[in-house]
Order: C-alpha cells, then sequence, then structure tokens
C-alpha cells in the first residue's frame, strides 16, 4: 500500500536536534508548565511530554497514572480535573510555590510556534486521542505536535486531523516484540515518525539503530525520535549524540537539557531561538522570559 504524500515540515521548524525528555532535569518536576519554559529558554528543539484523561475527560499531562505530589496520592484516571489541581507538585528548583499538574491546553499556549511538540499518549484508547486531537485543533498546533501514538489511538487522530481540514503526524509507538518487526508496522502504517529507544543489551529489539534500520526508514520518509539519553557527562553525552545523529536520527530525547545543548552546539547544532506569533494567549497563559528572546 501507497502512503499519502506527507507536506514537508514547515521550513522554521528544526530539522533535527535535543528533545526535553517531559522537559528534562532542570530543577521543575516533569511534565510541568515551567519545566517546559526552561527548556524553551535553552533553545531546545523539541519538547516532549505525556498526557492522559482524567475521570471527566480532560487531557492532563502525567507520565502515569500514579501521581503523588507534596501531600496527596491520586490516580489520574479516577479523578476528576478539580480533584487533580488541588493536588501540589514540589516546586521549581530556587522557588517556593508548588507546581501545578497542567492541562494539555495550558502547556501548549506557552509553546513557541517554531518547537517540535512530542505528544506521548500513554492510553490507547480512540476515545482519549480523539480529545488530545481536538485540543490541539482548538490550539492550531497540528503542523508542529507529533503524536506518539499506539495502533488504537492513532485513527482517531487521523479523523479530527481529516475534519479539521489538517494534516497529522503520528509517531509509531506500538512496538514489536523485534525492531524489524517495528519497522515494518511502522512503514506499513505510513506513520511519519517513529520513536525507537535506547536499550543496548537487546540490539535486536532495542538500543542503537543500524545503517539497514536507518536506511529503511529514511527510503520510507520516516523521521525518527530516539528516547531516551540519561547520561549526565557532558563528554559521555556528546560523543552519543553524535553517533546518533551521524547515524541519521533526527531528536534524541534527553534528560540533562542544559550538558545536551552544550554538546550540541559543538555538533553544529545551535540553540533554537524561540518565536512566539500566534495570538491571543488564553486567559491567564504567560509566555517564557528568555533573555534572548526579549
Amino acid at each position: 500500500m501507497a502512503c499519502p504524500l506527507t507536506p514537508p515540515p514547515r521550513t522554521d521548524l528544526p530539522e533535527r536536534g535535543i528533545s526535553a525528555h517531559r522537559g528534562g532535569l532542570l530543577g521543575c518536576p516533569g511534565n510541568t508548565v515551567d519545566a517546559f519554559k526552561r527548556a524553551i529558554c535553552r533553545g531546545v528543539h523539541q519538547i516532549e511530554l505525556d498526557v492522559r484523561a482524567s475521570a471527566d475527560d480532560v487531557i492532563v499531562l502525567a507520565h502515569d497514572d500514579h501521581v503523588t505530589g507534596q501531600d496527596q496520592t491520586l490516580h489520574i484516571s479516577e479523578s476528576t480535573f478539580d480533584q487533580i489541581k488541588k493536588l501540589d507538585l514540589a516546586p521549581c528548583k530556587g522557588e517556593t510555590k508548588a507546581q501545578p499538574i497542567p492541562t494539555l491546553e495550558q502547556a501548549l499556549a506557552i509553546m513557541p510556534q517554531n518547537i517540535w511538540i512530542n505528544v506521548d499518549i500513554k492510553n490507547n484508547d480512540p476515545r482519549v486521542a480523539k480529545l488530545v486531537a481536538e485540543t490541539v485543533a482548538k490550539t492550531r498546533r497540528f503542523d508542529q505536535v507529533i503524536f506518539a501514538a499506539r495502533d488504537k489511538a492513532a485513527p482517531a487522530i487521523r479523523q479530527i486531523a481529516e475534519k479539521a481540514g489538517q494534516k497529522s503526524l503520528i509517531a509509531n509507538m506500538s512496538r514489536e516484540m523485534f525492531r524489524f518487526q517495528y519497522i515494518d508496522a511502522t512503514i506499513n502504517s505510513c506513520a511519519e515518525f517513529i520513536q525507537l529507544a535506547s536499550m543496548p543489551y537487546v540490539p535486536f529489539v532495542r538500543g542503537t539503530p543500524s545503517q539497514n534500520t536507518m536506511d529503511r526508514l529514511k527510503k520510507a520518509g520516516v523521521r525518527v525520535n530516539y528516547s531516551w539519553l540519561s547520561e549526565e557527562n557532558e563528554g559521555k553525552l556528546k560523543k552519543k549524540l553524535q553517533d546518533l545523529f551521524y547515524r541519521r536520527v533526527d531528536f534524541v530525547l534527553v534528560d540533562h537539557v542544559d550538558q545536551a545543548m552544550n554538546a550540541a552546539d559543538t555538533l553544529g547544532l545551535p540553540p533554537l531561538v524561540p518565536h512566539w506569533n500566534r495570538s491571543p494567549l488564553p486567559t491567564g497563559a504567560e509566555l517564557p522570559l528568555c533573555p534572548s528572546t526579549q
């Protein structure tokens, strides 16, 4: 089956670079608006975040269903948004104000227009995927959002995008037992992205991609996210990034953003200068204050 042609990405979006895994380890709890603001101001090329649906169908940011705050614990899927927004996460380093669990809409509101947004939909559920895609449509972000979705969720995203007159970008997250099966499934599903995972001791399943893997993906027009590098030492991180970019990986998810951005800069990938040009902002949304862009 031939896949429909996907329009090339906007020219102001990075061709490759560093992705802040859940916003990166920059002193804030992961998957929070202030974590993303700090990463944006470091010049990352992509923000990765995780989403789930509350009991009353509000899309919020959380990697796990079970979330522990400073003084309470809850399950996202069993809690209403009114309950979720009362849960206080730890404050960012150097601050005293607790961090809330944001909605996807709140997170999208502060994103620059020239950064990739990698949205990992943790629920393999068409209903949840529909809610996520509707939020992206409402905020007019289809051209920069990568929907990291499993097999049951992806069709719902395509349907909402078509209804909105937009093209959707899917990263196939339905990983098979062996990598060659995962590659086959990704190409056959016409996904625009794949998210390869690191697990070096089982190279036929995960780990650094081989030349054959990358040749097949590039021939099919599939772009590659790599998840993820937790290395903190800048020298070691640079070597790993250099190898992955040499292998034609497009975006590498990292925890230690400062070290990764320093390393990337020496590899010819300078920090992104964020641009905000869409208005009006939702009520209460505040743009990051980045000195280089003010």
